[in-house]
């Protein structure tokens, strides 16, 4: 990687210039840890967005970064520094006879692959920067500077006891092995080893997560209801690693939150759905049935509509009532929590409120199949509402409708249900079946 010049008053004319309203406001402009010095964010007066700038191969790259926010602005630099070596750099694996090559020098290489898969939809941009962030993170410092035409078994397992001794779960393990042997399968494709070594077997014990009961569910909701405006302590709001000022702003419970539970157990929607929902996303269907046609963006490969249940036309219809007396309720505007532009933030917030209700509603501590109960929860509740109580289900339906698979409901929504629990359905026959009995 060319070494380039660094960010400085003295070696950055822009740096110094205030005559142009897209030159980097100086005290802004920030190196990101454990990255190339050259890799930097910076704001303009330009924009209130923040932008990135990176010196590669003779040129400097620039680019918006399209949020306000610098903890997202960062996350974002890290995907674009990736990318663009990936780029620039994705096939120049040269093989030399006075220096071997390394598991380093075959990264890029891959990452350019995986970003090809992207672009043809075969892979989510999410999943890219995922495998970004271990090989960064956690895989590059173990193998990096291997030979990797000598990396074997034995290695692998090394890195299995160290990650597990680093307190990683089985599945996080498994998943970072699976980004190794994607480094060692591009290896085999440009012939620079013979074979993809075997890696340790990991057992994977699956964990649904819980899900609330119909009586934990009304108490939710009555406790959302009654603490609308409340403020939410530090110590209550998980410590806040944002500070008291953001705290003091945010840490309120909304009412937002009220209508946010009601929608999420009768929508079968994921928490990352709410950052992305809008009202341009929701059809109100009136027929035969009543219900809301949810055309969101596509969500882990899934990009089919969701049909909810009949209550989410009410719960849509008075949000949207609220947030027209307020001015919004527009278009483009989002259902929960449409004044926030930082929708990750908005998402977070809400998390924050769920946990300060749960705790009112006397649910805060209990764990359901070993795992604490999130916002997440909400949509296990509305898929296992369905499978105990709604007539005549069948996993497909059921699973295309809240976009998963009939194996994942298998595995994460219904493993944990007993034969008692839907008693009446397994007793129940047709007439026909009774008469022969």
């Amino acid at each position: 990687m060319h070494a380039g010049t660094e960010f400085s008053a003295a070696n950055d004319s822009e740096f110094n210039s205030h005559r142009h309203r897209t030159a980097p406001v100086l005290v802004t402009v920030s190196p990101i840890a454990n990255y190339p010095s050259k890799l930097r964010i910076f704001l303009t007066n330009a924009s209130r967005y923040w932008q990135v700038r990176c010196f590669l191969k003779g040129k400097t790259y620039t680019q918006s970064l399209k949020t306000a926010n610098k903890q997202a602005a960062i996350s974002a630099a890290k995907q674009f520094f990736h990318i663009k070596t990936a780029e620039l750099y994705g096939e120049q694996v040269i093989k030399r006879q006075d220096k071997p090559v390394l598991f380093a020098d075959v990264v890029a290489a891959t990452l350019a692959v995986q970003q090809g898969r992207v672009a043809r939809g075969e892979l989510s941009s999410a999943g890219l920067r995922i495998l970004q962030n271990r090989l960064q993170k956690t895989i590059l410092p173990y193998f990096g500077a291997l030979e990797i035409a000598k990396i074997n078994y034995s290695q692998l397992g090394n890195f299995v006891q160290k990650l597990s001794a680093d307190g990683f779960t089985p599945t996080t393990i498994q998943q970072h092995l699976v980004a190794v042997r994607k480094v060692l399968t591009h290896a085999q494709t440009q012939s620079l080893i013979v074979s993809v070594p075997k890696a340790p077997a990991i057992k994977v014990t699956n964990k649904p997560r819980g899900s609330f009961t119909v009586m934990e569910y009304k108490q939710l909701l009555h406790a959302a209801k009654r603490s609308i405006g409340q403020r939410i302590s530090i110590k209550t709001s998980i410590g806040s690693k944002r500070g008291s000022d953001l705290v003091d702003r945010y840490a309120v419970v909304s009412g937002d939150l009220y209508w946010l539970i009601r929608f999420m157990v009768n929508s079968f929607i994921r928490p990352s759905d709410i950052k992305n929902l809008q009202h341009k996303h929701v059809t109100v269907i009136r027929g035969k049935h009543i219900y809301l046609r949810l055309n969101l963006p596509a969500s882990k490969k899934h990009d089919a509509p969701i049909v909810t249940m009949q209550p989410a036309v009410a719960v849509y219809e008075r949000l949207l009532a609220d947030h027209r007396a307020r001015g919004m309720g527009r278009d483009d505007d989002y259902l929960f929590l449409p004044e926030m532009t930082d929708r990750g933030k908005a998402l977070e917030f809400l998390g924050w409120q769920f946990k300060y209700c749960q705790t009112l509603a006397g649910v805060g501590n209990n764990k359901a199949n070993g795992s604490a109960r999130t916002l997440y929860s909400l949509r296990h509740t509305a898929i296992t509402f369905r499978l105990l109580y709604g007539r005549k289900i069948d996993l497909l339906t059921l699973a295309r409708n809240a976009r998963t698979s009939v194996e994942m409901v298998e595995k994460f929504y219904s493993s944990n249900l007993s034969a008692e629990m839907n008693i009446d359905m397994l007793q129940g026959s047709r007439r026909l079946s009774a008469a022969m009995h």
